[in-house]
């Protein structure tokens, strides 16, 4: 018996979980929902939502400022805002126990799943007053929306995949394309008739980008009309332009108004006390300076930094790809503060191994799943090739880990191209990445279970 997508005693075991999680942590984090850097603008548009309408054009979209109107934190955070991240994350860790059950794994990966995800380090995003909780639940009842549609379930779930998939983008920006992604990624399978058949995965391809499109293009439309802007957020050309700033000396004299002010803010942050000596936050320290002398509004601003820095890549393609490889480096390093460590360096590490211990088996198995690929494609003649048993071919669990896996690589080589590259802009799909090494773990013991009989 199923509740949810769950098996009764798992669906009791999850809800159990969660109300320990918030016993325990609203215990624990007395003073969370902590304020961290961004913070503070998503609070002011929290506040300009209050009154129920959008009066100034942001730097933030409105996805997470909806949450913390609705939960009193327009100028604060309040408590009622943990638990509902705590909620948030309760969804998630939920969605992706049901597709790991709908996928055929057994209730040992769905248990492991959970009690991975319920650890401080995969929890502490609720305690802070940033985007990630819930960019991660709406990215992941997209993907759970998506892949249950698929695999034969109600038009309400590709309704509810349509929803978080926009919610995301609203949410991060850098999940605009992501609907567009998985449309490509399901005909490129659909054609091939494997993991998916080709009629329903057009039908999913068409609604994705056509309904998270119309949804996007609604909130674009609405800040064209009210603040001029055409657009769900106008802040690339600022975050490119954490990835060319040692390319700043490089702009033309044509453009030496902004290279000088750029180039000096730079310097600064290289060489301040006590600062990350990146300089990659110069950006966001000189922006008003920008406006000023160069007498354009920010989103304009933004628009002309975007073609100084696309010039500036043309310019240097290897610097900006050796700052790119750089993000991709860092991104995979883990991060964590005194929420999810109480101040113990004992714990630091523990939550740092159990991270490098993911990514390394999480790198296994993509390497195993290259090195069979290689041998069937380019290796072995076609009659030849290795063929898994058929009782151990299993295309829901193809297609979701498929899936899952475009979800990180594609929010890692956005991040990493566009913006800094930092390990927390990973964290709204780690709890993506965890269900897919866990899918992993049951299709290496499927294929161990399989080899194993054939000896016998």
């Amino acid at each position: 018996m199923t509740f949810l997508g769950l098996p009764r005693r798992v669906a009791l075991t999850y809800a159990a979980l969660f109300a320990a999680a918030c016993v325990v942590y609203g215990s624990l984090w007395r003073h969370a929902p902590v304020v961290e850097g961004d913070s503070p603008q998503y609070l002011a548009v929290a506040a300009d939502l209050a009154d129920g309408r959008l009066d100034t054009l942001h730097d933030r979209t409105i996805g997470y400022p909806v949450l913390l109107a609705l939960t009193g934190s327009t100028h604060a955070p309040t408590r009622l805002l943990l638990y509902a991240s705590l909620l948030l994350h309760f969804v998630s860790v939920w969605c992706l126990g049901a597709l790991l059950h709908a996928s055929g794994a057994g209730v040992r990966w769905m248990l492991l799943l959970a009690a991975l995800l319920w650890l401080p380090m995969y929890v502490e995003p609720a305690g802070m007053v940033m985007t990630e909780i819930l960019g991660q639940a709406a990215v992941v009842t997209g993907l759970a929306g998506v892949l249950l549609w698929i695999w034969g379930g109600p038009r309400v779930l590709l309704g509810l995949g349509v929803l978080g998939l926009t919610w995301a983008a609203l949410t991060r920006p850098a999940f605009q394309a992501l609907p567009l992604a998985f449309a490509v990624t399901l005909l490129a399978f659909g054609s091939t008739g494997r993991l998916v058949r080709l009629r329903r995965a057009a039908v999913t391809a068409g609604v994705l980008v056509v309904g998270t499109g119309l949804l996007l293009a609604s909130y674009a439309v609405f800040n064209a009309q009210r603040f001029g802007f055409f657009g769900v957020a106008f802040s690339t050309g600022f975050h490119l332009t954490t990835k060319t700033m040692y390319l700043f000396e490089r702009l033309p004299d044509e453009h030496a108004v902004v290279r000088e002010i750029l180039i000096a803010e730079r310097d600064v942050q290289l060489t301040e006390r006590g600062g990350t000596h990146t300089g990659t936050q110069t950006i966001w320290s000189v922006r008003e300076a920008l406006e000023e002398a160069t007498g354009l509004s920010r989103p304009e601003l933004s628009r002309h930094l975007l073609a100084l820095n696309l010039l500036l890549i043309r310019r240097a393609p290897l610097e900006y790809l050796q700052e790119v490889a750089r993000a991709g480096a860092v991104y995979w390093f883990p991060t964590f503060s005194p929420l999810a460590t109480f101040d113990a360096g004992a714990l630091r590490w523990a939550w740092a191994a159990t991270h490098a211990a993911l990514v390394l088996l999480f790198a296994l198995q993509l390497t195993a799943i290259a090195g069979w690929l290689l041998l069937r494609r380019a290796v072995l003649p076609r009659h030849r090739q290795p063929a898994l048993p058929r009782r151990l071919a299993n295309p829901r669990q193809g297609l979701a880990y498929v899936l899952g896996v475009l979800v990180v690589f594609y929010t890692m080589a956005l991040t990493c191209a566009i913006d800094i590259g930092e390990p927390r802009q990973r964290r709204a799909t780690d709890a993506v990445f965890v269900f897919v090494c866990v899918l992993g773990l049951d299709a290496w013991r499927r294929v161990r279970a399989g080899e194993l009989r054939e000896d016998a």
